[in-house]
């Protein structure tokens, strides 16, 4: 006790002490950092690590020659732990000026952050202390920073983007997903660091006696010791032999053993859960190769290799075997991309392009200079985003009065200031007019190098210029610019208020959603609200009183939120919510206005579709037979019999041949499906006409007839203006051809 109460009067002490509670201080006045939660704890466990390590080298120097380390750690680790108390404090304190929504949360992860890494540190810099006699700081510091630097070479070199580290607990990797589920993990993972704090306590004291008495460590050792050591050094080497199968890591073997199915063709390697039936694994192929060929031709290049493609078959799954739950992911320097299943469609062309542009991209890691350009190409190479092109969506985000600070969005941190899609709009419309006007060459050299002013001969301000003006007409109409609000009018995760808590209700709420449980959905949306008015749980408590036929209620609270102007923006999918609330409750002139509303601002084409058969069903004598299945009140099992029951009964009509036809679809009765649809002639509701024409051409390429799907594609155009579906369209006519030429 006396040893402790003199290392807490020192001056050193002191000074440390004072400087994590001046960074706590700070932090109140972060976002995301202000209040005490997972990011403030990582933050202390790394400033909080380093001074208890200085600390402790400070109180083991005064000590005698002969003193046992095991008694000096006892005082430096109390001691140690005293550090966070002010920091604690304040932030907690901070509680009464910033919302904290799970206080619980942010102590277990403060418990289990913090503490044991001050602890662990005190332990190391015994070590240090009793290995070295002069340059303790030094040694210390390249220690600490040395195991910090284990989360790099782990996220480098495997396929995982997390890490668990004994400094600083837990790093999720660079990544978009908000929710966090490591509480378990991360606990088991301290009881190794416990043991590892015990060992490397025992090292120092053994260290110590050797300097006194030249003998092995063993002689050294006591039988207790020899037990204790020996255990420890036994669970450590245990942790990390089965650390795969504690989930503390994954390899690429781990992974492959659980992922189970394979399939090798000319330019891949893929990776995918046993329960993906062999048709489908097959047509993920094809997809594979055919983007693989297209990203070849734009980029200009012929890589050598196979890509090694990762399909998970849940959020869930890839979030436990490799850190990002939501977000899909590629690593160049591996050749690897990692995506969910679902995901596939829409993702694997962007990620390939990360991998593919490792031909002209940094040495060895095979990237750009920095994430403008990185994501930029890929999202360049898309050329459509949200139903419109790239151009069309950056001249809305400009006209909502998002400026874009283009030289930060081209900087090495400053693509993830702001809302995630907006910089990735921004960045691949100023992308894609680089390549479109002045060639790939040149843009792989600014992308390699980030100087955009060599290779192009023009400041980047002049660039930046030209590109406005190229985007900036035609002008975007009202309704463009209301659906760009609310797409990019968003914060991010930094001014979000308790951004992570309020992610992991929105993501239970959703999984109750898609299993039906209206009320617990209700419960957990409504307690989700309660905390932060988040657009998500709003639109997502209107839908489960909608769906528990709780239909006042949530035509009250839905309109109530659309009253709210600073939020309105964001809420947009409530008005096909609320329209089916109308028309349950017999109010159909007002669910008419609102369907009317929404199909003006083209949100998406799956929500023009959406209204407008709505707006169709309505005209019909039997509108509330329809309304049901429409609505999608009836269950998914009963759609597709249920109209089947029509037909046979007399209902010849167009709009449920064409409903049946796109549910039969859905349910991968791809004949069935294309005989319903061709009996279905125009429908004279352009989106309804343009969407049956694809489905039909769909089929078609399916189905291995890629000459009249080619047909059905051409003709989707008679009922579309639009420039994105053109260059969709486009590009299913080149699959077409290519598949052609491999059959």
């Amino acid at each position: 006790m006396n040893a402790f109460r003199q290392l807490v009067g020192t001056k050193q002490f002191r000074i440390h002490a004072a400087l994590l509670a001046f960074v706590a201080l700070l932090c109140t006045q972060v976002p995301l950092f202000n209040y005490l939660g997972f990011e403030f704890s990582v933050l202390m466990s790394v400033l909080a690590g380093y001074s208890a390590g200085l600390v402790t080298l400070s109180h083991a120097g005064k000590q005698p020659l002969d003193a046992k380390l095991t008694k000096v750690y006892r005082s430096s680790a109390a001691a140690s732990a005293l550090l966070l108390f002010l920091p604690l404090l304040f932030i907690s304190l901070n509680a009464l000026l910033v919302r904290n929504c799970s206080f619980a949360d942010g102590l277990m992860f403060f418990a289990l952050g913090p503490v044991p890494s001050v602890l662990f540190s005190s332990a190391l810099a015994l070590l240090v202390a009793a290995l070295f006699r002069h340059w303790r700081r030094t040694a210390f510091t390249f220690a600490f920073l040395g195991i910090l630097a284990n989360i790099l070479i782990v996220t480098m070199m495997s396929p995982q983007i997390f890490s668990f580290n004994p400094l600083l607990g837990y790093f999720p990797g660079i990544t978009y997903d908000e929710s966090m589920h490591i509480g378990g993990r991360l606990a088991l993972y301290r009881v190794s660091t416990i043991v590892a704090i015990a060992v490397i306590v025992m090292l120092a004291e053994l260290v110590r006696r050797r300097r006194e008495v030249r003998q092995s460590f063993l002689m050294l050792a006591g039988g207790w010791e020899k037990a204790v050591l020996g255990l420890g050094v036994a669970v450590l080497a245990g942790t990390w032999w089965w650390s795969d199968s504690l989930s503390f890591s994954s390899s690429e073997s781990s992974i492959r053993r659980e992922l189970a199915g394979e399939l090798v063709t000319e330019h891949f390697v893929l990776a995918f859960p046993p329960t993906l039936d062999t048709e489908t694994a097959g047509k993920l192929a094809r997809d594979h190769e055919f983007f693989y060929s297209e990203i070849a031709r734009q980029l200009r290049i012929r890589p050598r290799g196979r890509i090694r493609s990762f399909l998970y078959e849940s959020a869930e799954q890839k979030g436990r075997l490799i850190g990002a739950a939501g977000t899909n992911i590629a690593k160049p320097w591996l050749r690897q991309v990692h995506l969910n299943i679902s995901d596939a469609g829409r993702a694997l062309r962007h990620e390939l392009v990360h991998v593919m542009a490792a031909d002209f991209g940094i040495p060895v890691l095979g990237v750009g200079m920095n994430s403008g350009l990185i994501e930029g190409l890929a999202t360049a190479v898309e050329r459509v985003q949200y139903d419109e092109t790239l151009h069309r969506v950056a001249a809305q985000i400009i006209a909502v009065g998002i400026e874009p600070d283009m030289e930060s969005l081209f900087s090495l941190t400053g693509f993830f200031k702001g809302h995630g899609g907006t910089s990735y709009m921004l960045a691949g419309s100023f992308c894609r007019y680089l390549i479109d006007q002045y060639g790939m060459r040149r843009f792989k050299w600014a992308y390699r190098t980030g100087d955009f002013e060599t290779f192009y001969n023009r400041r980047f301000e002049i660039l930046v210029a030209e590109w406005r003006r190229y985007i900036s007409q035609p002008a975007p109409t009202m309704e463009e610019r209301t659906r760009a609000a609310f797409y990019f009018r968003r914060p991010s995760i930094f001014a979000k208020e308790c951004a992570r808590v309020i992610a992991g209700l929105n993501e239970e709420t959703r999984l109750l959603i898609r299993r039906g449980e209206w009320e617990k959905a209700i419960e957990t949306s409504r307690r989700s609200i309660e905390l932060s008015r988040s657009p998500e749980a709003i639109t997502q408590h209107v839908l489960a009183l909608t769906r528990a036929g709780r239909f006042k209620e949530a035509a009250e609270f839905g309109m109530a939120a659309l009253r709210d102007s600073s939020t309105a923006h964001t809420l947009l999918p409530l008005y096909l919510t609320l329209g089916d609330a109308a028309w349950a409750t017999g109010d159909a002139a007002g669910a008419k206005r609102l369907y009317e509303a929404l199909f003006a601002i083209h949100l998406s084409t799956s929500y023009d579709e959406a209204c407008a058969l709505r707006l169709e069903a309505m005209g019909r004598r039997d509108a509330a037979e329809l309304r049901p299945w429409v609505t999608g009140e009836m269950a998914d099992s009963l759609r597709a019999e249920w109209l089947a029951e029509r037909a046979a009964r007399g209902d010849s009509s167009l709009l449920t041949q064409y409903l049946l036809g796109r549910e039969l679809m859905s349910a991968g009765r791809a004949n069935e499906a294309l005989e319903v649809l061709l009996r279905v002639r125009r429908l004279n509701v352009g989106i309804l006409d343009y969407l049956r024409m694809r489905r039909i051409a769909n089929l078609y390429f399916y189905l291995g007839k890629y000459q009249k799907a080619k047909m059905y594609f051409w003709e989707s155009l008679n009922f579309t203006g639009k420039e994105s579906h053109r260059i969709e369209v486009e590009e299913w006519l080149r699959r077409c051809d290519w598949e052609g030429l491999k059959d």
